[in-house]
């Protein structure tokens, strides 16, 4: 693993800890009850007026009750504010006599030449927060540290310190640099190691994220300790069972920051690239009441100096007002693409078969269609996979996966929930195809498991919808069933 750009230190050091206290939501001036519940009142408010100018219907059911969960889980994601950090730490500090021997005989050049012991905590879950865009990005963080005089910390505070500088605006360097630095104040190491390495979510594919920190002897040019560092957490693999989970599934990367201008950053068949047309013309649109209701949003979170904070000035709230309305109209924009239009493209695939995995006795097969969209429930993004296998009528051809795929993003670039999103790409490929049997399998990651204090990343949900012959004949099913888990994800 390569060594980032030299460090002479953390970059910046970390927002300032804030005195803990019992205010369930972030920024409270008090710690009452009647203050934290006015202050999840506010945010509630301004969700409804959001999703309003959105021009969604705030009465039907599945968003009623979508403003008071928002709050919620905002609430839960900006609670790393009122924590502080490094209070964990100064209670788990142990002497270790072995490493303290170790130690002692240390000279200034064995410190150079990378002598003494490291320590690697590798695979810590993490979610938060992006300063820039408002969207939630997760994954894992490694923290490595070499003990000065054989002073070691509790495995389990490391964690707590990402867990408490997760819950805030960050962007993966700053949290990194905030891990690093907290501790390297405490524990007061030879030098600190931290590495992030996760997905930003949006309305299109997770974009792979990455972010360094080094302190002290860690942070030389050229530093053996880095490449010990890296070596370590090389040699642990990819993430562990306990949280492979939060990566989803392998799919090509599209950024949230190229939205903005109407300009989406990927590559597609015929079909999806009107389908990105359509959100790009709906990310460049936005009307104005929907980037004030997030201003709105946003202030009514006490964000407006922590956006600056957090990303070293760069950014101020309005540009992440922005960036994030862009996304929000991206993520509704399948609505603007009407069926016929998928339609058209199915009678242009023709007999060739593109993207079809496999065809026997009469069955179409194509496995892992991406799917990234948006929970209606609490707002936050989920992403997988969406295989489907069908059966031909007389005069219908085998569809493109270019063709699937934007029947996929058409119904996922919209508020959804899984089960409807499964039984809307099946009835769609049902009725292209002659409606004699269809089965669509979706396996989703869902960022509401891991954002709201249920917090387990390596879960995921599997729906699956058959209609026709399919649903009618269990044998004809599970012979189909068996080639769809054969090479697939599902």
């Amino acid at each position: 693993m390569a060594k980032p750009r030299a460090r002479d230190g953390v970059e910046t050091a970390p927002p300032s800890p804030t005195t803990p206290h019992d205010a369930s939501f972030p920024g409270a001036a008090s710690s009452s009850d009647s203050d934290a519940s006015d202050g999840a009142a506010d945010v509630s408010r301004c969700v409804r007026e959001m999703l309003r100018a959105m021009g969604e219907d705030v009465e039907r059911e599945g968003l009623m009750d979508t403003p008071a969960r928002v709050a919620k889980a905002l609430a839960f994601a900006m609670r790393g504010y009122d924590a502080c950090p490094t209070a964990a730490l100064g209670t788990a500090l142990f002497n270790e006599d072995g490493l303290a021997r170790a130690s002692s005989a240390s000279t200034k050049e064995d410190v150079e030449l990378g002598t003494n012991d490291v320590v690697l905590v590798r695979d810590i879950p993490v979610f938060s927060t992006c300063a820039r865009t408002f969207m939630p990005f997760y994954g894992v963080i490694h923290v490595g540290y070499a003990p000065r005089a054989g002073v070691i910390v509790g495995l389990s505070k490391l964690a707590r310190v990402a867990e408490v500088y997760s819950r805030r605006l960050q962007t993966p360097d700053g949290l990194a640099r905030a891990v690093a630095q907290a501790l390297d104040d405490v524990a007061s190491p030879l030098g600190v190691g931290v590495m992030f390495t996760g997905m930003q979510l949006g309305p299109f594919e997770p974009r792979k994220m990455e972010g360094w920190a080094s302190t002290g002897c860690f942070a030389a040019t050229n530093s053996v300790w880095w490449d010990e560092f890296s070596a370590l957490v090389e040699l642990g693999g990819g993430p562990s069972e306990l949280s492979r989970g939060i990566w989803g599934d392998e799919s090509r990367c599209g950024s949230c920051d190229n939205v903005q201008g109407g300009k989406v950053a990927t590559t597609r068949g015929e079909t999806e690239t009107m389908m990105d047309a359509a959100a790009s013309r709906a990310a460049s649109e936005v009307d104005e009441s929907v980037f004030s209701s997030v201003s709105k949003l946003l202030r009514a979170l006490n964000l407006e100096k922590r956006v600056s904070e957090a990303t070293d000035g760069e950014v101020t709230l309005e540009d992440t007002a922005k960036r994030y309305s862009q996304l929000l109209a991206a993520m509704r924009s399948g609505a603007d693409v009407p069926f016929n239009l998928i339609a058209e493209s199915a009678t242009r695939d023709g007999e060739s078969n593109d993207g079809v995995d496999e065809i026997e006795d009469g069955v179409c097969v194509t496995r892992d269609l991406h799917m990234s969209t948006v929970c209606e429930h609490h707002l936050l993004p989920f992403h997988g996979t969406v295989s489907a296998a069908y059966m031909t009528g007389p005069g219908a051809q085998p569809l493109s996966r270019d063709t699937l795929q934007a029947i996929v993003s058409r119904h996922s670039r919209r508020l959804q929930v899984q089960e409807r999103l499964t039984r809307d790409i099946a009835e769609e490929i049902s009725t292209l195809t002659g409606g004699v049997g269809v089965i669509v399998a979706a396996r989703a990651s869902h960022l509401c498991m891991v954002s709201r204090g249920v917090e387990k990343p390596g879960s995921s949900t599997c729906t699956a919808v058959k209609l026709g012959q399919f649903a009618r004949e269990p044998a004809l099913r599970a012979r189909v069933w068996k080639r769809l888990c054969a090479t697939g994800n599902l």
